[in-house]
């Protein structure tokens, strides 16, 4: 006698399937946040990361040219490229992406002197130099800023790209250089940053778009909220670390910076974060 049965299999009635949907939108409403968060700290931990080698970066160029920084003038036969920042510490680094935080993205505009970044966006992409020798001819764009008051700039000279010299942080033995800030996240490439410098207003944060260049106002490209709070950034000594946003007028950007507030105040965007 054959004794085989069919099984007779049920599919999810409409009740049940609305019940499963239900649950999944419920654990992702209660997990969403927190993978968020985790996110966060993932790509804070990469910037920090980047800022340790950049710091490396610093210490190599350092090494080979007496202790000192780049001279950050055309002067004694050493062309422009070669004397500030971006082009003098080309040789010391092989990936064009140590540029880059990993919580910026490309805008992917065409290329333009005034494409400034974002919060969360690089800033770039620049034209193609006329002598296509320019830092920014191999990678137009990026997402920190560089302190252009770390210079050395060659004896004879008043000023470097109109500032003044015997504010430049020469070398990597200068007093609080704990607190001097080499590169860190930023709207911007370049900054010079100056006691008057004002914070970003109510509106300028709200629009991401900051009324200041890289000399006038330029902590409001530096004062954003891109990493808890603040932003990572490289220091003179060497370390790297996280900086709150209303820490950064207590840095010590050059010689002559004391600790400070902002010209004008803070607006009341800021409320919300630590006072140091």
């Amino acid at each position: 006698m054959d004794r085989n049965t069919t099984k007779i299999s049920r599919g999810f009635t409409l009740i049940e399937l609305l019940v499963v949907i239900a649950i999944i939108a419920l654990l992702l409403a209660i997990l969403g946040p927190s993978l968020s968060t985790a996110t966060d700290r993932v790509e804070e931990t990469v910037c920090r990361s980047n800022m340790k080698q950049w710091a490396l970066v610093y210490a190599l160029y350092a090494n080979e040219n007496n202790d000192s920084f780049p001279q950050s003038i055309e002067w004694g036969g050493v062309t422009a490229e070669d004397a500030w920042l971006l082009g003098a510490l080309l040789p010391y680094y092989e990936d064009l992406n140590l540029r880059m935080c990993g919580s910026t993205k490309s805008l992917n505009r065409p290329p333009s002197a005034n494409n400034m970044g974002g919060t969360f966006t690089e800033w770039g992409p620049f034209p193609v130099s006329i002598d296509g020798r320019q830092w920014w001819d191999t990678h137009a764009t990026g997402s920190y800023g560089f302190n252009d008051w770390i210079a050395d700039p060659p004896p004879g000279v008043d000023k470097f790209w109109g500032l003044e010299c015997e504010w430049a942080v020469r070398t990597a033995y200068e007093e609080g250089a704990n607190r001097i800030p080499m590169i860190y996240d930023a709207v911007w490439c370049d900054t010079a940053p100056k006691v008057t410098d004002a914070a970003p207003t109510n509106s300028e944060h709200e629009l991401d778009d900051y009324n200041a260049t890289w000399t006038n106002n330029a902590l409001k490209f530096t004062c954003i909220d891109r990493h808890n709070g603040g932003i990572n950034a490289a220091f003179v000594d060497m370390d790297a670390r996280h900086v709150g946003i209303k820490e950064l007028w207590l840095l010590k950007w050059h010689l002559n910076f004391p600790p400070s507030v902002p010209s004008g105040g803070w607006d009341t965007w800021t409320d919300k974060y630590k006072d140091y």
